[in-house]
């Protein structure tokens, strides 16, 4: 059997031949040479890329999720990306499905906002030209790596979920790696349907990050000093009595970002848009917070069993770790 090029590694809580990435690499047009895929089963997703990591033949590491499906030039543009040998790690935007529900266009206009996200709004919508980038850009279900580089820094960090990516690749950057940002990339995902599920993901990732910064070490970024933006922001609100100003602020915002917007929604989603628009960085604040008093308190335990199987179900091993 030839050695394939690509290994795409995918994990799932259970294994489903119908899963939209499965079905979707069967319809793409495939890569060049062979490709060996992955789907990992399990309920600790970082764990369980590592366990395929560990099995995996490929030259190249594709990292996607079970709920994407790829693009009909994902084959053809990863394989122009790694043909510069400069390239060791390139990723692209994880788009929003066609046919999305209201609240899933609403989500994710937010988080393709400029003004609300910053940089890391080409996670999710292309931005720019092929270029360097930083861990902000990319998205690990989108992420592409030449498998020497995992011999070099490590696998991912099996204390982060999520977030682990983001460690992982400033791990990468600081021993000389360097990661690129294709527009051209690109993978459809579904965004969240409900705004307690849009809620609930940001405290999410508020927390990874709390824990990206025990893992990595604390640095001078944006996303330090957000939790003590906040308190500040609510300990000026109350000891001044800036009720009447923080509404008239919050409006203001929200008018920007509603006349800002993606031109594909309608007045009523941009408006809805708009008046959750400070939500966002507020929420993610609010669960940086939360992580740093989780850290007083044991994790959760997560199950260790991992079951690795190929694209048709067969069983490739079964460990606990």
């Amino acid at each position: 059997m030839a050695v394939p090029r690509y290994t795409v590694i995918i994990p799932t809580r259970r294994f489903r031949l119908e899963e939209p990435v499965l079905a979707a690499l069967r319809l793409a047009p495939p890569p060049s040479g062979p490709a060996q895929i992955i789907v990992a089963e399990g309920g600790h997703p970082a764990r369980q890329r590592n366990a395929a990591l560990a099995c995996a033949r490929g030259e190249i590491i594709v990292f996607l999720d079970n709920d994407c499906s790829v693009d009909a030039a994902f084959w053809q543009e990863l394989e122009a990306a790694f043909t510069q040998p400069e390239v060791e790690i390139v990723g692209g935007p994880a788009r929003l499905r066609p046919n999305a529900t209201f609240w899933e266009e609403i989500f994710h206009v937010l988080l393709t906002h400029p003004l609300l996200v910053g940089t890391v709004s080409a996670r999710y919508s292309p931005h720019g030209p092929f270029r360097p980038a930083t861990q902000t850009d990319l998205i690990l279900c989108n992420l592409a790596v030449r498998k020497s580089i995992f011999a070099k820094i490590g696998p991912l960090s099996t204390d982060l979920y999520p977030n682990e990516e983001n460690e992982w690749l400033d791990r990468a950057h600081r021993a000389g790696v360097r990661s690129w940002y294709d527009p051209q990339l690109q993978v459809f995902r579904p965004q969240r349907a409900t705004p307690g599920q849009m809620a609930l993901m940001l405290l999410r990732y508020g927390m990874g990050r709390t824990r990206q910064f025990m893992v990595s070490g604390w640095r001078p970024t944006f996303h330090q000093f957000l939790p003590l933006m906040l308190i500040g922001t609510f300990v000026a609100l109350f000891y001044w009595r800036l009720e009447t100003e923080f509404v008239l602020l919050w409006l203001l915002a929200s008018v920007i970002i509603t006349l800002s917007c993606g031109s594909h929604l309608n007045l009523g989603q941009k408006i809805i848009a708009g008046l959750l628009a400070p939500l966002i960085p507020l929420t993610y604040a609010i669960g940086q917070i939360i992580g740093w008093i989780a850290l007083l308190f044991p994790a959760p335990p997560v199950s260790n069993e991992i079951v690795l199987r190929d694209e048709n179900e067969v069983v490739i091993t079964s460990s606990s770790i």
